[in-house]
């Protein structure tokens, strides 16, 4: 071979590497670009698309009872909807009062969303009879099919805010809890909230707008 022809040789060998170097990066500055484009923050996701970091705490008791309006009330009817449940008696003068303003305000903020109901349960089934209980949700500005203002038997009581919900003390229910038991959809309960605690309502606040696909 002539020295012409190797040298010839080795240019073609060497412009064809090149051209193969230039289509390697070619190749993988695509490959990265289209990785960049696909990867999105949490904060950067649709709002349906957020992740609920929150632990299955277990299944939500069943119970049925008396509505403020002298309606049955079934935890049936609570299936597909977001939750909010809590205890209380009318003659309560110092947690209640406070707790319920909480509660309140968050039926305010998400009233126009069907899917989120409130239950607030009578640990003084006796005295908080219908009609108490029909003038005290008013005060709220409840509406039944909403938020229900629940009469139970005193033993179903216990139970339920001892076992089923698990937030009494041993000496329920009259030493009943200021926390507000969050329920999903499926019926499982999320999250404990303290309800005199703004903080903790704010967190629970944020929760439902993600749960609930609100925009802000």
């Amino acid at each position: 071979m002539s020295l012409a022809l190797k040298i010839r040789v080795v240019i073609l060998m060497k412009n064809c590497n090149i051209y193969r170097l230039f289509e390697l990066g070619i190749f993988i500055s695509v490959f990265f670009l289209s990785s960049c484009s696909r990867i999105k923050t949490d904060s950067e996701l649709p709002q349906n698309q957020k992740k609920i970091d929150l632990p299955t705490i277990k299944e939500a008791p069943s119970f049925t009872g008396v509505n403020f309006d002298g309606s049955k009330f079934s935890s049936e009817e609570l299936k597909g909807n977001i939750w909010l449940t809590s205890f209380m008696f009318t003659s309560c003068g110092d947690i209640c009062p406070k707790l319920n303003s909480q509660l309140s305000a968050l039926y305010g903020e998400f009233k126009d969303y069907s899917d989120l109901k409130f239950v607030s349960i009578s640990v003084d089934p006796d005295n908080d009879t219908q009609e108490v209980l029909k003038k005290y949700a008013e005060r709220y500005g409840a509406k039944p099919n909403k938020w229900a203002f629940l009469r139970l038997p005193i033993d179903t009581v216990k139970n339920l805010s001892l076992e089923g919900f698990r937030i009494a003390s041993l000496n329920a229910p009259l030493d009943h809890s200021k926390r507000i038991v969050l329920i999903d959809k499926a019926g499982k309960i999320r999250g404990y909230y303290d309800g005199l605690d703004s903080q903790d309502v704010d967190k629970l606040r944020n929760v439902l707008k993600t749960m609930l696909n609100t925009k802000n």
